[in-house]
């Protein structure tokens, strides 16, 4: 009678095991396809800072062309490659151009010159100088149609002191 009691015990074992196996195989899909989603969203945003700091390098480059003063350059629009672009403008605007350069403050740079000082971080004997500007560079990647706005977009600005 005992073996009676025992029949289709090793088919609910075997069918409780492959439930386990499925839900095990369906989590670690599910890691699997959010650490690729991660790893994609990451090289794109790796992609748009690149874009900046190139966009970065250009307007810097532009400074040194010689007669022409840095806030009179014109606005970027340049393809970095057939997803991704330089322009001038802010973030979500296709149609509004700003001023990539423009002229800051003479205080907006280091600490005033009457106030107490280390010189850790100066760098002596150079003799000042040079005007600082504010410049503002626009990455836009991919997009829907003629709509560059729709993709994904990053916006840097940064000052710097240029000149002698």
């Amino acid at each position: 009678m005992p073996s009676r009691s025992q029949r289709g015990s090793a088919l609910v074992m075997s069918v409780i095991v492959v439930l386990v196996i499925t839900v095990i195989g369906l989590a670690v899909v599910r890691f699997a396809s959010r650490e690729v989603a991660g790893a994609s969203a990451s090289r794109k945003t790796q992609a748009l800072i690149a874009c900046a700091d190139a966009g970065r390098q250009v307007i810097v480059s532009r400074f040194k062309a010689l007669g022409i003063s840095p806030v009179s350059l014109t606005a970027l629009n340049i393809p970095m490659d057939a997803n991704t672009r330089v322009v001038g403008g802010h973030f979500d605007t296709s149609d509004v151009q700003v001023a990539q350069v423009s002229y800051l403050p003479e205080a907006s740079f280091g600490p005033d010159r009457g106030a107490v000082q280390d010189i850790s971080n100066r760098v002596l004997g150079t003799g000042g100088g040079g005007k600082p500007m504010k410049v503002v560079v626009h990455c836009q990647q991919g997009g829907v149609g003629n709509d560059p706005t729709t993709g994904r977009q990053l916006e840097v600005e940064f000052g710097l002191r240029f000149g002698i």
